[in-house]
């Protein structure tokens, strides 16, 4: 993982990072939450958030701007599973704060919020240990509480 201004105390914390940036933490389970403060930008047609566990991408939460759509997923023993798509909110340029909670076996995402979308955890939230985001976007903050 990198990213510049990373903590690692009792919350992890991450503050105006290039990407790629990740923070690490053990496990994300009910009532945990991350929150991201991003801005897309021009250079990037996409940018993705990756829940990983040790070995699979639990959450793949994928904007992509020359199809449209957020499109989520994860892995399974290195293979990718069936995606879910949704139209895509976001415009590049603007601010927005990305809330990840784990609810009871799924992780909802909030956009400024506001209730975007759910994702069916595929993987057990306990094994996910580190974030990840990727791709054409600025991290103004991360924060995993």
């Amino acid at each position: 993982m990198i990213g510049a201004g990373v903590g690692m105390g009792p919350s992890p914390v991450l503050y105006n990072s290039a990407t790629p940036a990740g923070l690490r933490f053990a496990g994300f389970e009910n009532g945990k939450r991350l929150r991201l403060v991003l801005i897309p930008l021009p250079e990037g047609n996409k940018f993705a958030v990756n829940f990983r566990t040790p070995y699979d991408i639990a959450f793949h939460f994928n904007p992509r701007f020359d199809e449209d759509c957020v499109v989520s997923n994860s892995t399974r023993n290195g293979g990718w599973l069936n995606e879910e798509r949704t139209n895509n909110p976001f415009q590049v340029g603007k601010v927005y704060t990305v809330e990840f909670v784990s609810n009871y076996g799924q992780i909802q995402v909030l956009l400024n919020g506001v209730p975007f979308t759910t994702f069916a955890e595929r993987l057990p939230g306990h094994d996910i240990n580190s974030v990840e985001v990727e791709g054409g976007v600025h991290v103004h903050s991360a924060h995993v509480f």
